[in-house]
């Protein structure tokens, strides 16, 4: 399935249980066996807000032994805009008889069979100024060998599709609810204001970055700078109220300003 196909999937989706229908088929189409979206905006809660698909015994575990206060890998979500997977954050040492906590949720996670997971973090701030912290993990079971080689070639196409998933959740959840929520960690009522107007320059860049391109490529493609390619996109950002490009090419996907 192709990122324009999976984009398509989801804007498909009429609610939110379709919704979580759609991602599970997507992720599976990447090797994933499940997937969990958590609240991270939180820290002082024993149990942040979490929905996914990766069972009740998982679930169970997790909040039974309060891993969310010892999981490495939210800390770092809460401090990154990029995906990044469990093995690339070293855990801690023993030192002596009693485990850390990390080590005792990866021990969690390997009797589920959980051998690696993708996290994408998603931080967003609505329009007074609050931000938002959440992220999805997606959990493998297959080989190392297979998930380090869809980490490499794929981490940043399922990056602009779970965020363009978390808005299509957010307006789901906002005209099922109505009040204007941010259960998602996304402001949909920023998304439904004013129509947002970009250039052709900064259209041209963010369909560019939306095909994996980095600045140099497409300044070479478009026949500017580098320094002129990068202005246009700092100003894409700025009009889109993006945290980052990744972002920025989800919510122009999302509001029509941009094909792929």
């Amino acid at each position: 399935m192709r990122i324009e196909e999976s984009i398509s999937a989801i804007e498909a989706c009429e609610s939110y249980e379709e919704l979580r229908t759609a991602l599970q088929a997507i992720i599976e189409n990447y090797g994933f066996a499940a997937f969990n979206f958590m609240d991270t905006g939180h820290p002082h809660l024993d149990m942040p807000f979490t929905d996914g698909t990766s069972g009740k015994g998982w679930e169970g575990d997790y909040q039974n032994n309060r891993f969310v206060h010892s999981d490495l890998w939210i800390a770092s979500a809460r401090r990154s805009n990029t995906p990044f997977s469990w093995g690339s954050l070293p855990l801690p040492a023993q030192l002596g008889v009693r485990k850390p906590g990390a080590i005792k949720l990866m021990e969690a996670a390997a009797d589920h069979r959980w051998s690696e997971g993708l996290i994408i973090p998603f931080h967003f701030t609505d329009e007074i100024g609050r931000m938002y912290s959440s992220l999805v993990v997606l959990f493998w079971r297959d080989c190392l060998q297979r998930f380090m080689s869809m980490f490499t070639l794929k981490r940043h196409e399922l990056h602009v599709i779970m965020i363009y998933w978390a808005q299509r959740a957010t307006e789901l959840k906002r005209r099922d609810f109505r009040p204007r929520s941010s259960t998602f960690g996304v402001n949909a009522g920023r998304l439904a204001a004013e129509p947002i107007v970009l250039s052709d320059k900064e259209r041209e860049v963010l369909s560019w970055a939306a095909r994996g391109k980095t600045t140099s490529g497409t300044a070479d493609i478009m026949g500017i700078s580098e320094a002129t390619a990068e202005t246009h996109m700092r100003n894409a950002l700025r009009k889109l109220g993006a945290e980052s490009r990744t972002h920025a090419v989800a919510i122009a996907i999302y509001r029509g300003l941009i094909d792929i």
